[in-house]
């Protein structure tokens, strides 16, 4: 079987897992006694879509491209045990995806990331990818991925207080938590990539944040599901070249 295939077929697997997650989240089992009174979100079918791209794209960044190949950026990429480096570090990003489409299900409907699957989600990714980084003898990248979870947990851990200073919770703790998680994953690939990551979740945060306004879906007191764009900006972050910086200067 050719590898340019496994895309394809991770995103068809991605739509079979998707339904009965799609499914579970409609149970609102994640809510708290206060929050059983709210209404209950609709059928979810965006998850489905959601993660089956997210899976596929994930499977292509990590497994064709120029950077995962020999000679490439990516950790491992010259290493005897390049494959094997490759499918741990993808199969780590599948299972943080899954946690992050039900983490943004949750956050659209209670503006609320669980520590029942935000911490998990922070072990599973550093096991991971510290597994990974061990097999291709990248010492270096497993610094990053925690200095990089750190940084970026440190940074919005500073707009929490700053918010709550302010008497806003914009920015909440489940945030702090999820820019951790995406800091440690976008580690993995690069300082660069860590960049651009967290600036695109601010420059998507902030063209939701308009979108809800100009839609009147939310009023300027009204709260506003954070991580969500912050998950995207961090795909963003993952899908673009470690060079894209240097070739902006």
């Amino acid at each position: 079987m050719s590898v340019e295939i496994v895309p394809w077929l991770v995103l068809v697997v991605g739509i079979g897992v998707g339904l009965p997650v799609a499914r579970w989240l409609r149970w609102v089992t994640y809510r708290k006694p206060d929050e059983e009174d709210l209404p209950i979100p609709g059928s979810r079918w965006w998850v489905v879509p959601a993660l089956a791209l997210s899976w596929g794209v994930l499977a292509w960044r990590i497994l064709l491209t120029d950077s995962a190949l020999p000679g490439g950026d990516d950790p491992g990429a010259d290493s005897d045990h390049a494959w094997i480096v490759r499918t741990i570090v993808l199969v780590t990003c599948m299972v943080i995806a899954l946690s992050c489409v039900c983490l943004a299900a949750m956050d659209f409907d209670v503006h609320r990331l669980p520590d029942r699957l935000m911490w998990p989600s922070m072990g599973t990714l550093l096991i991971g990818l510290a597994v990974a980084g061990v097999v291709a003898a990248e010492w270096g990248a497993i610094a990053r991925v925690v200095l990089a979870g750190l940084a970026c947990g440190a940074a919005y851990l500073g707009l929490a207080l700053l918010s709550l200073a302010r008497g806003s919770l914009a920015v909440g703790l489940g945030d702090v938590k999820l820019a951790a998680l995406l800091g440690m994953g976008l580690g993995w690939f690069g300082w660069q990539t860590v960049l651009v990551g967290m600036y695109s979740g601010f420059l998507v945060g902030g063209l939701f944040a308009v979108f809800l306004l100009v839609t009147r879906k939310v009023g300027r007191s009204g709260e506003l599901a954070y991580g969500p764009p912050m998950m995207v900006g961090a795909m963003i972050g993952v899908l673009v070249a470690p060079g894209a910086l240097t070739a902006l200067f």
